[in-house]
């Protein structure tokens, strides 16, 4: 089955490279606000699983228009003459390297490409464009007029007024901010306007909608090996001074940063992200780009301070049920009481640890060795603090959004991931939090090997948190 193509038109600088950065998700789009950026035609195929969907072409913008169509009106043909006088045209000035933008975007087309015309609904509709849409016109191929949208201004109602007496579909798309079920709309409409190409289509949308899917399954893998893989991180050595167990403690927190990190990559390349980066500016770095153990951080993401006391209160009351249960404590459940305050207190000094800190694990013989050796066995970790997973869960889940949300015409003139504030976990139900509580308690208890039970566990809980979002955004 032939991939349809799609050739990107319009005047130089009005965002056609944007459009097909976002339409074919490909960051090695060439995008400016130079004008003239794109000189030669060349082709975007959009590929999943090795199987090219659809091409996007790349063309020079039109140069001269106006009097490309006076050469085209010279000898007056009728209407079912003009793609033949196209031909002649590209035939005769591509021989004479005149009319070089020209006739580089109309090769395509001619070659059997549909038609998406660009223009910038920002900038006021001049009488000169009918020159371009007249030309497009002769070709007789099917075509859609796109208002993309590059600065400030909204003249869309002059350009729909224009557009919709040569084109049967007009339709608003800002490339910087387009959403995958706009691109996916984008696609349907077309099944429409060229009956050719309705089958193509229909598998590229069932292929683009079966792979959306797949990056989310692959994004829950990604957000479960990396709780786990923080929570039952440990370092230990053997030093001698004070100054070196503090250096173990530093390094520990940079090691989670890192595993942070590189989860995020795996995340941004999933999303064809691979080369953008943090905002830096610190009055507009949303806090998911701020330090993992930045104060900030510990207070706007994750569990609040009555919730992680909640958490811990009802966690031991359960341990003191299980004690009364087992001595046939009913009347006065002694253990249950003495489990809720203990488990309260727990949760209240949790409350201001924010960093992990190493602590001696030698036993007898170790105290022993070390009364001749002056040697200390230092290990920091796992991360016991209640609140952490659930801040490393709000982060994976807001970066997420951000990397899923943005569209490829941003990465050239703004290589920066910007995203909501909003904590996460706090809105969780108490159920949904002791569950999570749970899973993080017996990952940590078995961090030498975390069982697969354990491991499917935590996806099945953190998977409706990936796709609630994921789901409303395609919703939009």
């Amino acid at each position: 089955m032939t991939a349809p193509v799609f050739a990107v038109v319009g005047r130089v600088n009005k965002g056609k490279s944007s459009v097909i950065a976002t339409l074919a998700e490909d960051e090695r789009v060439a995008i400016s606000r130079l004008p003239g950026t794109t000189r030669e035609v060349e082709a975007y195929p959009v590929r999943v699983d090795n199987e090219t969907l659809f091409v996007l072409v790349d063309t020079p913008g039109f140069e001269d228009a106006p009097a490309a169509l006076a050469w085209l009106r010279q000898t007056a043909p009728s209407a079912d003459q003009r793609p033949d006088r196209i031909r002649a045209f590209v035939a005769y000035f591509k021989a004479r390297d005149e009319f070089y933008e020209e006739c580089a975007l109309l090769e395509p087309i001619l070659d059997g490409a549909a038609i998406l015309y660009v223009v910038d609904g920002t900038k006021p509709y001049r009488d000169n464009y009918k020159s371009e849409m007249e030309i497009l016109r002769w070709t007789g191929r099917p075509s859609m007029a796109l208002i993309n949208r590059i600065g400030e201004g909204d003249h869309t109602e002059a350009w729909r007024n224009a557009l919709d007496q040569y084109f049967k579909v007009v339709r608003d798309f800002d490339a910087h901010t387009a959403s995958f079920e706009e691109r996916i709309r984008l696609l349907s409409t077309f099944e429409a306007l060229n009956p050719a190409v309705e089958a193509p289509l229909r598998r590229a949308v069932a292929a683009l909608r079966k792979d959306r899917q797949r990056r989310v399954d692959e994004v829950v893998r990604i957000v479960t090996n990396l709780l786990i893989d923080v929570l039952t991180f440990t370092l230990e050595t053997k030093e001698g001074e004070q100054s070196d167990r503090r250096r173990l403690e530093d390094e520990f927190h940079t090691r989670l940063r890192d595993l942070e990190a590189e989860a995020r990559r795996k995340v941004e390349r999933l999303y064809h992200h691979a080369n953008v980066s943090w905002q830096g500016k610190e009055l507009v770095r949303p806090v998911f780009g701020d330090d993992l153990f930045a104060e900030r951080t510990w207070s706007v993401l994750g569990l609040s301070p009555g919730q992680v006391v909640a958490l811990y209160t009802v966690s031991g009351a359960l341990t003191g049920g299980m004690v009364d249960a087992g001595l046939g404590a009913v009347a006065f459940p002694t253990g249950t009481v003495v489990g809720s305050v203990a488990g309260a207190g727990a949760g209240l000094w949790h409350l201001g640890q924010r960093f992990a800190r190493a602590t001696s694990v030698d036993g007898i013989m170790g105290r022993m060795r070390r009364a001749f050796s002056g040697e200390t066995t230092y290990r920091v970790g796992p991360f016991q603090h209640p609140n952490f997973p659930f801040i490393v869960l709000d982060r994976a889940r807001l970066h997420h959004d951000a990397v899923r949300t943005r569209a490829h015409a941003k990465n050239a003139v703004d290589a920066q991931i910007v995203g909501a504030d909003a904590p996460l976990a706090v809105a969780l139900s108490s159920d949904d939090r002791q569950a999570l509580h749970r899973v993080f308690r017996k990952i940590r208890q078995r961090s030498d090997d975390v069982p697969i039970v354990v491991r499917s566990e935590l996806e099945a809980l953190i998977r409706p948190r990936i796709e609630v979002n994921t789901t409303s955004d395609d919703a939009a």
